[in-house]
C-alpha cells in the first residue's frame, strides 16, 4: 500500500505502521503490535496515545489488560477537518500579529535584523543561539509534542544544556486534558502555566534576550527570528502579563 499520504496529513512512520496494523489485526494489546511490528514498546505506547489523540486509534479492557483498535479509517477525514480548524486558528493568530510585523518595515533597520529559518535545522539553530545568549527563555505555543516527535534526542541535549548554563525557562501552553508537557525529569527547570482556550494564542512564540522567534509548523516548518530590544520587551511584557493570570495546573 502507497502510505505517502498518511505521511502528508501528519502521521509518522511509526505512527503510520502501528495504524495500519490494527486495521488488518483488529484489537491488539501494546505488546503483541510492538512483536509484529518490530516497534519497541515503549514507543508504542508513546504512538498509540498519539493516535488516540487524534482520533484514529481506541481501547477497551478486557479483564485487566488494555486491547487497542483502529476506529473506522473514515476518521482519516475528520482528523484531516480537525486539522483544517487548527490551521484557521494559526492563519487568525499571524492575522493578530500582521500589525506588529507590518510596524517592523518602518524601524530603523539598522536596529532591528530578521533572519528566515526552514526545517528541523532552522530549529537546531535557534535553539542552539537560545544555549548561546544564556537568558531566561520565554515562550508560547501548543507544540511541545511537534518538537519531540521531530527532535527527540537533540531536545534531551537542549534541556540538559538550559540545566547546565542555568537558563531558566517558562512556558504557557493551553489549558485542557491530555496537553504534551515535557516530563521533570527531562526538562528539569522548565515551569508551565495553563491558559483557557478563549484566552490564548497558538502561535509558537520564543523571547529571550533582544531577540523573538515565531515558528510555524507548515511543510517544512519554519521560524522566523527578529533581533529588535524593544519589540522582544513588548513580547516580554505581554508574555509576564499572561503568566500572572494563568493557572498553574492544567
Amino acid at each position: 500500500m502507497e502510505t505517502e499520504i498518511l505521511r502528508k496529513i501528519g502521521l509518522t512512520e511509526n505512527e503510520i505502521k502501528i495504524y495500519l496494523d490494527l486495521l488488518k489485526s483488529g484489537t491488539s494489546t501494546a505488546y503483541n503490535i510492538g512483536k509484529r511490528t518490530g516497534i519497541y514498546r515503549v514507543h508504542v505506547y508513546d504512538k498509540l496515545e498519539q493516535l488516540m489523540n487524534k482520533g484514529l486509534v481506541t481501547h477497551v479492557y478486557k479483564g485487566a489488560k488494555k486491547f487497542f483498535q483502529a476506529t473506522n479509517p473514515s476518521k482519516l477525514k475528520q482528523y484531516l477537518e480537525d486539522k483544517k480548524r487548527e490551521l484557521e486558528l494559526q492563519e487568525n493568530a499571524v492575522d493578530a500579529i500582521l500589525p506588529e510585523l507590518e510596524a517592523m518595515v518602518n524601524l530603523p533597520k539598522e536596529d532591528t535584523f530578521v533572519e528566515v529559518f526552514k526545517g528541523n535545522e532552522g530549529l537546531k539553530y535557534f535553539l542552539k543561539d537560545i544555549i548561546k545568549v544564556s537568558k531566561e527563555v520565554l515562550i508560547t505555543g501548543i507544540d511541545d509534542q511537534k518538537y519531540q516527535e521531530v527532535l527527540p534526542i537533540f531536545m534531551k541535549q537542549y534541556f540538559r544544556d538550559l540545566k547546565k548554563m542555568g537558563v531558566k525557562e517558562r512556558v504557557i501552553t493551553i489549558k485542557r486534558k491530555g496537553v504534551f508537557l515535557f516530563d521533570k525529569e527531562t526538562a528539569i527547570i522548565t515551569q508551565y502555566r495553563f491558559l483557557e482556550s478563549t484566552q490564548f494564542n497558538p502561535t509558537n512564540t520564543f523571547v529571550y534576550g533582544e531577540k523573538v522567534v515565531i515558528v510555524t509548523w507548515g511543510s517544512p516548518v519554519t521560524a522566523v527570528m527578529i533581533k529588535n530590544k524593544e519589540i522582544a520587551q513588548t513580547y516580554r511584557d505581554h508574555f509576564e502579563h499572561l503568566w500572572n493570570i494563568a493557572a498553574k495546573k492544567a
